[in-house]
């Protein structure tokens, strides 16, 4: 089984102590016990324009799963200037050895930018829903085997904010285009033990632990599910 994941760094499971691993660990681990091979690319901080420059230079169809779990950077064009990006991004390894952070003034602009979409689409929904929508429509040929993941929830007001913006503008478009969505809001709460320790943006082991497993869950049930709305869809 070949798996592609595209995510922030809650895949390597940033600040996570060592031995601990990030819910894609887990999810793997799950995986593996059911006897199968399991092979994973996994890439971390790239922007929407990025997102779409990799899927474009990478064989999808070979993947069997494509898990995008996105954060507030879906409110992103996918059309932004991509003079400072390699013509091939890198993978890291889906486990808690790459502990890198992301830059603080890098962090600041994108939610800047993130912040200002959300206040426009808040005027005109369109103007939010043009990166996703386009990021979608160029996985739509793989979409059986693509499982979207909503923004992680953060405990700060702004962060918390933008993430219910993205992910209010996520479920409506995945539903529109047909695409299988795991809600990790149905997961992860608010609450200190959710989080790293005097740090509300970041999943705790225990949060990962209970992502992975029941993200999991859900993996064994999606493709049925997107399958059959497609089905009911293209009868209608």
């Amino acid at each position: 089984m070949k798996v592609l994941v595209i995510g922030d760094e809650h895949t390597y499971g940033y600040g996570l102590s060592g031995g601990k691993l990030s819910y894609l660990g887990h999810f793997i681990r799950h995986i593996s016990r059911t006897g199968q091979d399991i092979s994973v690319e996994a890439y971390a901080h790239l922007t929407m324009p990025q997102i779409a420059l990799t899927l474009a230079q990478l064989p999808l169809d070979r993947y069997d799963l494509i898990i995008l779990q996105f954060n507030h950077n879906l409110l992103q064009s996918t059309k932004n200037d991509l003079s400072g990006m390699p013509r091939v991004a890198m993978p890291i390894l889906p486990h808690p050895l790459a502990l890198e952070k992301p830059k603080v003034h890098v962090t600041f602009l994108n939610r800047l930018k993130a912040l200002k979409t959300a206040l426009l689409s808040m005027v005109w929904p369109p103007y939010g829903l043009a990166g996703i929508s386009a990021l979608l429509k160029q996985l739509r040929p793989y979409r059986h085997n693509v499982l979207l993941l909503t923004p992680l929830p953060h405990r700060t007001w702004v962060s918390r904010w933008l993430q219910r913006q993205s992910r209010s503008i996520l479920l409506e478009e995945a539903d529109q285009q047909i695409f299988s969505v795991f809600d990790a809001d149905s997961v992860i709460q608010l609450r200190e033990e959710y989080f790293l320790p005097n740090d509300p943006e970041h999943l705790s082991a225990v949060s990962h632990e209970l992502l992975g497993r029941v993200l999991f869950d859900f993996y064994q049930s999606a493709p049925t599910i997107v399958t059959v709305q497609s089905v009911r869809r293209e009868q209608e």
